[in-house]
């Protein structure tokens, strides 16, 4: 019975290990910021905006790390602005109906996103239930890796579930977001035409 016993050690550490670098990676996911660098070939000239509510309670935003720190830079204690560059120019609108306007578009998304975060915290936590069982089937008798491996399964059928349900938030929130930012960018359209966003640069 020892090379049984040694084959089944050998792939419960396996286990812990795979779920301890899941749990690692589900974590950096559901705490990391938005990726604010652009993609290789992608112009400096896209249509970028980054669009802060009231106080340091929300913001959305579709740009680079340079669009982030600038309209950070333009904003006022907390104050609710609108920043986007458009074409090579950027602008800062603060018209307060401009930004409820924007807000409105701009709510799906933020709504989705925090699904997405609550579900990625699911994730996390189920990942960690996965790492301390792996460990403890590392170093189980023989007798209980049966059942140890039972509630491994069950485990990991929950997160495969939980990554379904996140693929298909991912797939909508960037559909809302195409939505959005077309739409976004008609509504700059008329500010710019009525004299409510200032060119900052």
């Amino acid at each position: 019975m020892t090379k049984p016993i040694a084959s089944l050690r050998f792939n419960a550490r396996g286990v812990a290990a795979a779920a301890a670098l899941a749990v690692s990676a589900l974590t950096l996911t559901a705490t990391a910021g938005p990726a604010w660098a652009h993609p290789a070939g992608e112009s400096a000239d896209r249509f970028s905006y980054v669009l802060f509510g009231s106080g340091d309670s929300s913001s959305t935003m579709n740009g680079g790390s340079g669009d982030w720190a600038r309209a950070k830079a333009l904003r006022t204690a907390g104050e609710p602005l609108l920043y986007f560059r458009n074409g090579g120019s950027a602008y800062v609108i603060r018209d307060a109906a401009t930004l409820r306007r924007a807000n409105e578009l701009m709510e799906p998304q933020r709504a989705l996103g925090a699904r997405q975060s609550a579900l990625g915290e699911q994730q996390s936590a189920l990942g960690r239930r996965q790492a301390a069982l792996g460990q403890l089937m590392a170093n189980a008798r023989l007798s209980e890796l049966s059942e140890l491996g039972r509630q491994q399964s069950a485990l990991g059928a929950q997160q495969a579930a939980l990554g379904r349900q996140q693929g298909d938030l991912g797939r909508e929130q960037a559909r809302l977001s195409h939505i959005a930012s077309d739409r976004l960018r008609a509504l700059v359209a008329d500010a710019l035409s009525r004299g409510l966003a200032q060119r900052v640069d």
